[in-house]
């Protein structure tokens, strides 16, 4: 399941990358809700969450490394660089991922590797 997830994300990524909202639509469950770092960042439904992703995909030219980390029923996305979010993160943004059935059901961003690999249900990385 772990490598399962990983390719969803890599497949995920690549229809944001190509800008793709309707296969990044199809990804998302309906009742999808992501939940930033802060308690006022968030999106509920998909066109929301697709609007934001890709908003700040476009803002975020300065990308240093990204890394997918794969677990049972999620998928965690770090993003590192100048430019990745509004706020600075020594560390970058982590955004753990729920997968059910091959649709995301929720997305959580943690600015620390540790509480992002607790909500994924890893030991810390």
């Amino acid at each position: 399941m772990k490598r399962d997830n990983i390719e969803f994300m890599i497949g995920w990524l690549d229809a944001l990358r190509r800008d793709d909202r309707e296969a990044l639509l199809a990804t998302l469950d309906a009742n999808v809700v992501w939940q930033g770092l802060k308690e006022e960042w968030v999106c509920h439904r998909p066109q929301e969450v697709v609007d934001t992703f890709t908003g700040q995909r476009d803002e975020a030219r300065e990308v240093d490394a990204l890394e997918l980390i794969g677990a049972e029923r999620h998928a965690i996305l770090h993003a590192r660089g100048v430019g990745v979010l509004e706020i600075e993160l020594d560390d970058g943004i982590y955004n753990v991922f729920a997968i059910e059935d091959g649709r995301i059901t929720r997305i959580d961003d943690y600015a620390g590797r540790r509480e992002a690999f607790e909500a994924a249900g890893l030991e810390s990385g």
